[in-house]
């Protein structure tokens, strides 16, 4: 059991700070860390990573801490946090072993934000035009890093049962959660399909499949889709947008490339139709959800539906065939009655698929379970405490190596 209520402490060990402006994953970490505030918990946040200007400000303590640096481990225990989260398979590996010496009694979760490995994969295919190869080097880590804590938090529930058909985890050691939505849109105060024009993206460049989907968009399916719709334009808005990505803005046929966006749900909602033409990926997508969530209706491929929606569910057909995606959008965009049941259809999603109250209720029933059977819980991880053993302490011992590297090169 927690030693008591109000000791409830919450540390986010985070790659980066998080950004919900510019990336899902941003928001997705402030979805868990203010679920757990509203809970009783202290929040912390420590990462390796350089302040941005673009980072959230969430009233949380902050703190940088080092990598291969036993500061940390002093750091960590004066602390005593009962709850520790990373929030990439990589901080797990770095200071997993460190939080396990120092806050034995800590639980330990891993917030993947999507299947980083699932996605790598489908990359490698898409590019080698070879079958998807689940069983790569990277997902060897990344299932050890989950196998080796007490809780897995998967936002996409396709990610939870890959993971226990294809690599065996069970069932205990895996949690659902997905984006936590407090209030549906009041679509009587947004502006209705007359008062909208034009296309829109909108997703964060350092997101690989966001690259992929502007440059996909752009040479196969806009020509197209610029022939059904010639008046019409599509505007693109993406966080840390570069010289790769501005090479596509083409102001001859409307299409254009912007930097990032203030106010993402106000920019979608001046927009006809949303499109995410996915051909990679994993997890649930931040672009979609505010399309919803701004009355904007998506147009979308088979990678962008998956753990949103189900396939019937959207309206129209899913393609991620250039011709279909470039007509289905024409339709949409000139229909008015499929417009309206495009729309309404993610309100639908909205409503069944992303309720704060009963997914926040099941992820803190889930932790005070644990919290209260620790030791019966942990017992049950036998390959977790099988890596714990043996290979992780790889990680260890080659950061002990490199903190006492640094210490004689100061000496």
């Amino acid at each position: 059991m927690y030693r008591n209520a109000s000791a409830k402490k919450a540390l986010l060990l985070a790659k980066h700070w998080p950004e919900p402006a510019s990336t899902a994953a941003g928001r997705r970490t402030l979805d868990i860390l203010d679920l757990l505030a509203e809970e009783g918990y202290r929040v912390e946040i420590a990462s390796p990573a350089q302040p941005t200007p673009f980072q959230a400000k969430t009233g949380y303590g902050e703190h940088h801490i080092k990598v291969n640096d036993a500061s940390f481990d002093r750091w960590v225990q004066a602390l005593d946090p009962t709850l520790v989260i990373y929030d990439r398979f990589m901080m797990e590996e770095q200071f997993g072993w460190r939080v396990r010496e120092q806050c034995p009694r800590a639980i330990t979760l891993l917030d993947t934000s999507d299947f980083h490995s699932l996605r790598e994969a489908r990359h490698q295919a898409l590019k080698s035009g070879q079958p998807l190869n689940l069983f790569h080097p990277i997902a060897e880590r990344e299932v050890a890093a989950m196998a080796r804590c007490d809780l897995a938090v998967m936002i996409s529930q396709v990610e939870v049962e890959l993971l226990k058909q294809h690599f065996c985890l069970p069932d205990w050691q895996l949690h659902y959660l997905p984006f936590l939505v407090r209030e549906l849109p009041d679509l009587e105060a947004l502006p209705d399909f007359d008062e909208r024009r034009h296309l829109v993206m909108i997703g964060g460049f350092k997101h690989a499949p966001n690259r992929d989907a502007v440059a996909w968009f752009a040479k196969e399916v806009w020509p197209q889709l610029h022939a059904l719709l010639p008046d019409v334009e599509c505007h693109i808005y993406g966080a840390y947008s570069d010289h790769a990505m501005h090479r596509f803005s083409d102001p001859t046929t409307g299409l254009r490339v912007h930097g990032r966006t203030e106010d993402a749900l106000a920019t979608l909602a001046r927009y006809r139709l949303n499109l995410a033409p996915l051909r990679f990926g994993a997890g649930q997508k931040g672009k979609i959800l505010d399309g919803w969530l701004s009355g904007t209706p998506t147009v979308t491929t088979p990678i962008g539906a998956e753990s949103m929606a189900a396939e019937e569910s959207w309206g129209y057909p899913l393609s991620d065939a250039p011709d279909q995606f470039a007509a289905t959008t024409a339709h949409l965009y000139q229909d008015k009655a499929a417009w309206l049941n495009a729309r309404d259809a993610g309100t639908r999603a909205l409503e069944t698929g992303f309720d704060y109250r009963h997914h926040a209720a099941a992820f803190i029933e889930r932790l005070e379970a644990i919290a209260a059977n620790l030791e019966v819980h942990r017992n049950r991880q036998i390959w977790g405490r099988i890596l714990r053993r043996s290979e992780h302490r790889a990680e260890e011992f080659m950061s002990r190596w490199i903190e006492a590297k640094n210490k004689a090169a100061d000496t």
